[in-house]
């Protein structure tokens, strides 16, 4: 019988402490003919605007009993950058084989950020965030998906987005 994989984006499940081991057990069970894994694909480190190294978001991860995740590094919005120098490809590269070492299924993305509209999108399955880095965020759409990028709407009903209504 064929396996077909339904992934579960869990955006907000990282919560603070975390250790070696799996300390969560997420019980969803899988459904008929489909292997269900508990992800989060849409992160951030201190190569955007995040507090942490990105190991630190592995562990977290295996902690909270994740399968998967995808770093989406901000592409516009670095508040570190005077400390933190690097292309937008660094984060991944630093977790790569640390994410593999620990069983985590690692995602390529970055996160086109405007304001609205368009808004905040993520991009993942890529293989290179830097031609994302663009003037206009329609050749940003057309460089991830030159790579058959996976695109969606990051917090659609934000309010400081969109205070009064989704404005497309």
């Amino acid at each position: 019988m064929k396996k077909f994989y339904l992934f579960l984006a869990m955006a907000g499940i990282l919560q603070t402490g975390f250790g070696q081991t799996k300390d969560k057990d997420i019980n969803i069970p899988d459904l008929d003919n489909y292997k269900t894994l508990k992800c989060d694909f849409h992160i951030h480190t201190v190569f955007s605007d995040g507090l942490v190294w990105p190991t630190v978001r592995v562990d977290e991860a295996y902690s909270e009993g994740l399968d998967a995740i995808s770093l989406t590094e901000h592409i516009e919005y670095r508040p570190h950058k005077d400390d933190i120098k690097a292309d937008h490809n660094r984060s991944y590269e630093i977790i790569k084989q640390y994410a593999k070492d620990k069983d985590i299924i690692l995602i390529k993305g970055s996160e086109i950020t405007r304001s609205m509209a368009p808004g905040h999108h993520n991009a993942i399955f890529i293989t290179d965030s830097n031609p994302l880095d663009t003037k206009d965020f329609k050749d940003a759409f057309k460089a991830a998906k030159s790579q058959k990028a996976f695109i969606f709407w990051n917090h659609p009903g934000w309010d400081a987005q969109q205070p009064e209504k989704t404005l497309w």
